[in-house]
């Protein structure tokens, strides 16, 4: 009776509802990447003839050929110029966060105020002035060029989103550890970093799959083939190969693959901040 009981609950019409839903957005999401993994390793006449059939012959040569086009040298790029602007946009902006949501000084609306403003403003619009600045300082065709601009729009995002976590621990943890002679530095790295990690690594996978997926700054201040990121190198990849469309279809999944091996590295960390925040 009880196994009965336990059966109905587990199975009743609102989870039945619900875990369709789950089921077909889980589809739908996966649709696209098994279609791209299986596309790259068929031949161009199979990939249009039988778009879902598996390959006669499994074609791991597209990758090796995508692979010689020189798409290695791209993402070299794209890990340094990803890498560096994320750990800056972390790093700046955890600890503007816990400045203005924790520590009282005056002035801080307005400053609060002034980041969060840097949200609104689209990256577009900064195109001209920003390569009049980069020219000016000499970063132009750098990898400065990218990342000072990745980090500048990166932060006001990081501010927001960490700071909305560090204000829900309690602020008898930062008088407590000043009234213990903890300084800022130490409440912030000892207390205030660690419970804020799940948001952190969220940041990360966000601000990470942003950078290292953004186009129109990498295209407008690099001339060099030799810094140009992935973004730029699959769309002369794709130039080139009009018609070898399964080995354009492989060039994609390796630019695909290191920012899903990122989210599924950190992803215990989105379900930690989905549970909850600190507990006071």
């Amino acid at each position: 009776m009880m196994r009965m009981a336990h059966w109905r609950r587990a199975f009743s019409p609102g989870r039945v509802v619900v875990l369709a839903l789950l089921t077909l957005l889980t589809l739908f999401t996966l649709y696209p990447l098994v279609w791209l993994v299986l596309s790259s390793l068929k031949t161009p006449y199979e990939m249009f003839d039988s778009a879902w059939r598996l390959p006669e012959v499994w074609q791991w040569g597209n990758y090796r050929t995508a692979w010689a086009f020189g798409l290695g040298h791209y993402i070299v790029n794209s890990v340094i110029v990803t890498s560096v602007s994320v750990t800056l946009i972390l790093l700046a902006g955890a600890l503007t966060a816990f400045l203005l949501t924790v520590v009282p000084f005056r002035g801080k609306a307005l400053i609060t105020l002034f980041i969060m403003g840097g949200m609104v403003l689209p990256p577009e619009v900064s195109l001209f002035p920003l390569f009049r600045i980069l020219n000016m300082f000499g970063l132009y065709n750098t990898y400065g060029a990218m990342i000072v601009p990745y980090v500048a729009f990166g932060l006001p995002f990081a501010v927001f989103f960490i700071g909305a976590y560090m204000a829900m621990v309690p602020h008898d943890f930062y008088e407590a550890a000043t009234l213990d002679g903890a300084g800022l530095l130490r409440c912030f790295w000892s207390i205030y970093l660690p419970v804020s990690l799940p948001a952190v690594a969220a940041v990360g996978v966000i601000q990470g799959m942003r950078v290292w997926n953004e186009f129109q700054f990498a295209l407008t201040f690099i001339e060099s083939d030799s810094l140009r990121t992935l973004t730029i190198g699959i769309s002369t990849f794709g130039d080139a190969l009009r018609v070898d469309w399964a080995v354009l279809m492989a060039g994609l999944v390796i630019s695909v693959a290191p920012v899903l091996a990122a989210f599924l590295a950190t992803q215990r960390h989105f379900v930690g901040m989905a549970q909850g925040g600190v507990k006071g």
